[in-house]
């Protein structure tokens, strides 16, 4: 038998084995702290009980979003919200709500994002009353007076009820476009 084989073979496997242990703690090492926070999806603020109002030129109200907490993060300009309301107002006066559990606005603020159970309640001007729609998801465009969703969308008003796999509403025209499987159960009203 070769003793130095045997010496060596016993030596090499415990430096395998500590370079794979120094590997192994370099790999799951936490990042230096030098590293900058554009690299991270780390808050840089957090706001509570955050209030924002949208006015048109003459200083009219055009919407408004509030939320619980807000925390915007520095890598991707985005905000992330807690417990999110947004109201948009027509020029006849009327009013679409919005409200979720989760929202994002996107880093340009031009697109909010309500996730969750989103309820959304369309006011009317008439003797049908309200509407008020239940889905998972609302893609709101505030600039263009859009909300969309490509989700299960359930719509219920005082003798209507509709269930629909999409809906499009525009704020200001009061319009709702419902696609996808709708089935619709109505009462007229007497």
């Amino acid at each position: 038998m070769n003793y130095r084989a045997a010496f060596w073979f016993p030596i090499g496997l415990l430096a395998a084995l500590a370079g794979l242990s120094l590997w192994l703690q370099y790999a799951l090492q936490a990042p230096n702290a030098g590293t900058p926070l554009t690299r991270k999806h780390i808050a840089d603020y957090i706001v509570e009980n955050f209030n924002a109002t949208r006015t048109d030129l003459a200083g009219k109200p055009e919407n408004t979003l509030s939320a619980r907490k807000t925390e915007h993060f520095l890598d991707d300009d985005t905000t992330q919200l807690e417990a999110p309301d947004f109201t948009a107002f027509d020029k006849q006066g009327g009013t679409v709500n919005v409200r979720s559990a989760h929202g994002f606005v996107s880093s340009k603020g031009d697109i909010i994002i309500f996730t969750g159970k989103v309820i959304l309640v369309r006011d009317l001007h008439d003797a049908q009353g309200p509407l008020t729609l239940t889905t998972e998801y609302l893609k709101v465009i505030p600039k263009q007076h859009l909300m969309l969703s490509n989700r299960p969308t359930v719509v219920q008003g005082k003798n209507i009820l509709i269930h629909a796999g999409a809906l499009q509403l525009n704020s200001q025209t009061r319009e709702l476009l419902l696609s996808h499987h709708v089935k619709t159960h109505y009462e007229p009203i007497h």
